[in-house]
């Protein structure tokens, strides 16, 4: 049986804070005002309000980031009411702040949050150790899209395995006391073997291997398939892909609005 620090639970969920927490939306934004690379101010708005303008925008959307971290800015700009060049100019100064970084799942643009970001709304960064990259955002984005499910209880990212200090990237614990295992998969596929190793004779029900690209998820399932795994454990394994999840919060959001 594998023991961890102190006794520590590694499947207890940590107590659930709102992202809205010591957020406060009505504070003057503290982003640095600036024209838009080769745009000028539209017909009837000098240069002081046009940026005044920008910067009340860059903090609504910048709010809508934090809160609503998987949806592409189509749908924010529905959610806002904000015109599709208001929205495009927002996201491009929050980009050129260093405050948003882009990251294409699938055919999806999403705009990712950065530690700075969330330093400059007074907030928490969510990513370990204050260090953002592409996984850590996807790995803290597809938490967000698989704790909705009604089978589950609750998400915990990066969950230690063992004592050599091997962790998974998301655990997910069910309300029947299962378990399943998701690890993200971005571009590179030459440790999906050894990733789902470590996986096997730990209790999953369901291990899934998360991949960004249809390419990608094809080349996984190869490896995988011919890694040698028993059947028994083979037929745990799934490979899906990362925009799935992003299609089925629609489709539950939608359920719930009819």
């Amino acid at each position: 049986m594998t023991r961890y620090p102190e006794h520590r639970d590694p499947w207890k969920a940590d107590e659930w804070h709102s992202l809205l927490d010591g957020l406060d939306l009505k504070a003057k934004p503290t982003f640095v005002a600036g024209r838009p690379a080769g745009g000028s101010p539209p017909a009837g708005h000098s240069q002081p309000a046009l940026q005044q303008l920008l910067d009340s925008d860059k903090h609504v959307l910048a709010c809508d980031l934090v809160c609503n971290l998987v949806d592409p800015l189509r749908d924010r700009q529905k959610r806002l009411g904000m015109p599709a060049r208001r929205m495009q100019l927002a996201k491009n100064g929050l980009v050129k702040d260093g405050l948003v970084k882009e990251v294409w799942v699938g055919k999806v643009l999403l705009p990712a949050p950065t530690p700075e970001l969330y330093e400059t709304l007074g907030m928490k960064s969510p990513y370990r150790n204050n260090r953002w990259d592409i996984h850590s955002f996807l790995v803290l984005a597809a938490a967000k899209l698989i704790e909705p499910d009604s089978l589950v209880k609750y998400v915990r990212p990066e969950v230690p395995l063992s004592e050599t200090g091997s962790t998974l990237d998301l655990g997910v614990y069910l309300k029947d006391g299962r378990r399943w295992a998701y690890e993200i998969v971005h571009k590179c596929v030459t440790n999906v073997s050894s990733h789902a190793a470590k996986l096997q004779g730990h209790g999953f029900c369901l291990v899934v291997f998360l991949c960004t690209d249809f390419n990608v998820k094809q080349r996984v399932w190869k490896l995988i398939r011919d890694a040698g795994f028993p059947p028994s454990y083979l037929s745990t394994i799934r490979c899906q892909l990362f925009s799935s999840l992003i299609r089925r919060r629609k489709e539950l959001m939608l359920k719930d609005l009819s």
